[in-house]
C-alpha cells in the first residue's frame, strides 16, 4: 500500500508542477524598422496654437517610401472677419526608423503649385505585433522648420493613426 500511496503522491506533485510551469512564448520583436510603418494612416496635423488644421491620409510602403493627401483649413490671408481657406496638399518622400521607434521623414510638400522640402521627426507611440513584426498604430510627429503651407512661421505637429486593415476571404 505504501508504494501505491507514494506513487499517487508523486504523480500529484508532478502534475501540480506542470500546471505551474510557465508556457513557452515566442519572443516579441525588440526593434522597430522600416516595415514598422506600413499601410494607411489617418493624419491630424496642428499648426501652431491651433492656427490651422490638416486632415488627410498617408500611406507607408514598409520599404521607406510615403505618400500623403491632405486638406488644410487655414486662415484666409488678409481677412478681418476670420474667414478660412481650404488648401489641398500632397506629399511624397522617404522615411527612416530607428530601433527605439524614433525616426525621420524627408518629404516634398506641394500646395498651391509650390513644392517645398521638409524634414519631420517622429516617435512611434503605439504598436501591435503582427507575425514577428512591430507595426506602428500611432505616431507623433514634429516638423523641424516652419510651415510652407500656413503663413506666419508656425510649426506643424501631428498624430497619425493606422487605419484598419481588412482581409479579403
Amino acid at each position: 500500500m505504501l508504494s501505491k500511496e507514494r506513487l499517487f503522491t508523486s504523480a500529484v506533485f508532478i502534475f501540480a508542477g506542470l500546471l505551474g510551469a510557465p508556457a513557452a512564448h515566442a519572443q516579441p520583436p525588440v526593434c522597430f524598422n522600416l516595415q514598422s510603418l506600413q499601410g494607411a494612416y489617418a493624419v491630424l496635423g496642428n499648426y501652431g496654437a491651433n492656427v490651422a488644421l490638416a486632415l488627410g491620409t498617408s500611406s507607408y510602403d514598409g520599404n521607406g517610401n510615403l505618400t500623403a493627401t491632405l486638406l488644410v483649413n487655414e486662415p484666409t490671408a488678409g481677412s478681418t472677419t476670420g474667414a478660412r481657406t481650404l488648401v489641398s496638399v500632397t506629399q511624397t518622400g522617404t522615411y527612416t526608423v530607428n530601433c527605439n521607434g524614433t525616426g525621420q521623414i524627408n518629404r516634398i510638400t506641394t500646395a498651391n503649385g509650390v513644392s517645398t522640402a521638409q524634414v519631420v521627426d517622429f516617435v512611434i507611440t503605439g504598436a501591435i505585433v503582427q507575425p514577428g513584426q512591430l507595426v506602428a498604430t500611432t505616431i507623433t510627429t514634429a516638423q523641424e522648420t516652419p510651415s510652407a503651407v500656413v503663413a506666419g512661421g508656425v510649426f506643424l505637429t501631428g498624430i497619425l493613426t493606422r487605419l484598419p486593415v481588412y482581409n479579403s476571404y
